[in-house]
């Protein structure tokens, strides 16, 4: 791609500042955005853009290298660390800021979070993650989950590194790692709108009761004996936010597995909030190897029905600041 060509894809002239330059790339990365597409409004042609990422991607790095005068052939290939690519081409946290970002917030939400977007080469492939808001800002569909689990992770260990700062010590790893997991599991609550969420996910199949199927697994405990297709299972429990169940007897079968990791932090509050009701059965269509390790596992159908209640729960935030006491009692 010549450099000409480069400017006319992205609509600049040739006098663009760098800080232009990439504001103008997210802008672009936005409007291309496969989940920006789904939920464009079809007669909203304004912002649909007729070049692909793939050729915005490569304009980019052209003018990028044309900004410090080097030359860039077809078999170019970044061997810059990510740190070094981020700061180079997308500067620091501050000018990241910079970048219109628009979602819903959760203005009673603990604390603010970082919201990223991957950043890509010319040849499409993932080379690290920049910085897009920091803010009180609702996962959409539009961030990429692991990318909202990581933001999440950052703001439960910058919870425990400001008590450990203050306090005056560190604590031990594993202890800290059992904290920081439930306080992650809290801070994600806050940020994802559940009932709204799953419904984006799944697809209804009953829209007036509000029903949804997910097809799950059981991981089977060791002494769940016979399960068989067609058993019907039921709820047990939830336990450190897994779903256990149970034979219609009442003998232990093992907890619920999810294929899709978004439900474990969408279904599972619903779930602990006693906002849905279950239906499960054992799958009459099963894998012909299904264990894995020392563990074994049945296909499972499982049918949700969701309340109408969908408005956070009001004492996330003091289980929040109860754990963060706990934490800061420990030793």
């Amino acid at each position: 791609m010549t450099v000409q060509q480069a400017y006319r894809i992205f609509d600049v002239t040739s006098d663009i500042t760098k800080i232009e330059l990439k504001k103008r790339y997210r802008q672009l990365m936005h409007m291309v955005h496969p989940d920006a597409a789904l939920n464009r409004d079809k007669s909203d042609k304004e912002n649909v853009y007729k070049y692909s990422a793939y050729e915005i991607n490569e304009a980019f790095t052209v003018l990028s290298n044309q900004t410090v005068q080097e030359s860039l052939d077809s078999n170019y290939r970044y061997d810059y660390k990510y740190s070094e690519y981020n700061e180079k081409y997308y500067g620091t946290d501050q000018e990241n800021e910079e970048y219109d970002f628009t979602a819903p917030e959760n203005e009673h939400a603990f604390c603010q979070r970082n919201v990223y977007h991957y950043a890509e080469d010319y040849n499409g492939n993932n080379i690290g993650r920049f910085r897009v808001a920091r803010g009180r800002y609702m996962w959409t569909l539009e961030e990429d989950f692991k990318l909202f689990l990581r933001s999440i992770y950052e703001c439960s260990e910058e919870l425990l590194n400001s008590i450990d700062e203050g306090a005056g010590k560190k604590r031990d790893t594993e202890h800290r790692i059992r904290y920081q997991a439930e306080l992650a599991y809290l801070l994600a609550q806050q940020f994802t709108a559940t009932s709204e969420t799953l419904e984006s996910i799944l697809t209804s199949i009953d829209d007036a009761a509000n029903v949804f199927y997910i097809g799950a697994m059981l991981e089977m405990s060791p002494e769940s004996g016979l399960i068989k297709a067609g058993m019907k299972l039921f709820p047990a429990g939830i336990k450190k936010h897994r779903l256990y169940l149970m034979t219609r007897s009442g003998k232990e079968a093992g907890y619920i597995s999810f294929k899709d990791d978004r439900l474990y932090y969408v279904l599972i509050p619903i779930l602990e909030q006693k906002r849905a009701m279950v239906k499960i059965e054992v799958s009459s269509k099963q894998d012909r190897h299904n264990t894995m390790r020392d563990k074994k596992y049945k296909n499972i159908d499982l049918w949700v029905k969701i309340g109408n209640d969908a408005t956070f729960p009001e004492n996330i935030n003091m289980r929040i600041e109860d754990l963060l006491n706990r934490y800061r009692e420990s030793k």
